[in-house]
């Protein structure tokens, strides 16, 4: 009989040669111990694998496995889904560390909380070792609504209940972020979540990796124009440093009403570790954000020009229910944007002006 396995880490990788010793050790020096890793192959063309069996035969909770290669994080994943033996999966990318404690303080909060979903808190590494920058507060609170509007929950964060992600379609390929498109899904479900802001996670930090290099196809509609000229005036207007007060007021206020909105409801959690005051985190993170308004695109759409935002969604469904659902818990910053385009629109000699929307 084989011994009992508490969580299956899964592993995607390709190419990482003998720097994935450093992942494989982070996790060999867990203080739980009775964990699998299930390092998957994206079809390799170096010696990763070589050096993931070297640490097989020296510890063998540590298994290899290999497919063709699919280019995405995604194939591997599923892969490792199909393999896991442990009650609970965890997931662990190949240029990602975990601190001691990680998959203990994920279990407990998992049983103490009768979670779903566990998320802990991160720190961000640049390749010299140096934080960048760890997870805020606001970061580790969870919602539908939140999950609905942005990225959360890198997967090296995350570990939840065996079977949970088979039951929703398992790990998707897509053109957006994969682990957004599969906790949403999780989300829609009614995945029960705990988060913890304690980094007991350490992410790289690296613009070159694909999180930033992928294709980003779908948008957020923001406003509508007959003239490409005023479209153009009201996204100068809109990326102006003269308006980012103005757009940090509106941000800071909007947050505030919703955070409120959404703490009214059983789905609102907060992280187990962090008591802190919620608007005056809210005023921080103001305080500390650079640009508001920002990856703002012209599309023209059946004979007029669209002022979108940039989304990293996976799905056309997906943009869609953001851009249903962000107007409602963001009017002031939609105001703005309004009260922005008519003064744009009113300075146009009069001939534009009758085309504005």
């Amino acid at each position: 009989m084989g011994i009992a396995v508490d969580v299956s880490v899964i592993c995607p990788t390709y190419n990482r040669s003998e720097a994935i010793m450093r992942t494989i050790d982070s996790v060999r020096g867990q203080s739980l111990a009775a964990w699998e890793l299930l390092v998957v192959s994206d079809g390799c063309t170096d010696d990763t694998e070589d050096w993931v069996r070297r640490a097989g035969r020296d510890d063998p909770r540590i298994r290899l496995y290999r497919i063709d290669r699919s280019g995405h994080p995604s194939g591997p994943r599923n892969h490792g889904l199909a393999h896991a033996r442990g009650r609970v999966v965890a997931y662990l990318d190949h240029d990602d560390l975990w601190h001691a404690d990680h998959l203990r303080v994920l279990l407990d909060a998992m049983e103490a909380t009768g979670a779903d979903l566990v998320a802990a808190g991160c720190e961000y590494r640049d390749d010299a070792g140096v934080v960048v920058s760890r997870l805020p507060p606001l970061g580790a609170f969870w919602h539908p609504q939140l999950q609905m509007v942005g990225p959360m929950f890198e997967p090296s964060r995350v570990a939840h209940r065996k079977g949970l992600a088979e039951r929703v379609g398992g790990w998707r390929v897509g053109a957006g972020l994969e682990d957004w498109d599969l906790w949403l899904r999780m989300a829609d479900a009614g995945v029960k979540v705990t988060t913890l802001l304690r980094p007991t996670a350490v992410l790289r930090y690296d613009l070159s990796t694909r999180r930033h290099r992928m294709t980003r196809r779908h948008r957020l509609p923001l406003a509508s124009f007959d003239d490409p000229v005023i479209a153009h005036g009201v996204m100068r207007e809109l990326l102006g440093d003269h308006n980012i007060d103005a757009f940090r007021v509106a941000c800071e206020a909007d947050m505030k009403d919703w955070m409120r909105q959404m703490a009214a409801t059983p789905e609102f959690v907060r992280p187990l570790d962090w008591d802190g005051a919620v608007d005056a985190e809210i005023e921080r993170e103001m305080i500390l954000l650079g640009q508001i308004v920002q990856d703002i695109v012209m599309v023209p759409e059946r004979r007029r020009f669209v002022l979108a935002k940039i989304l990293s969604c996976s799905t056309a469904e997906h943009a869609e229910r953001i851009a249903t659902l962000a107007p409602v818990v963001q009017p002031r910053q939609f105001g703005l944007i309004r009260e922005i385009a008519r003064a744009v629109v009113q300075s146009q000699p009069r001939s534009r002006a009758r085309n504005a929307a």
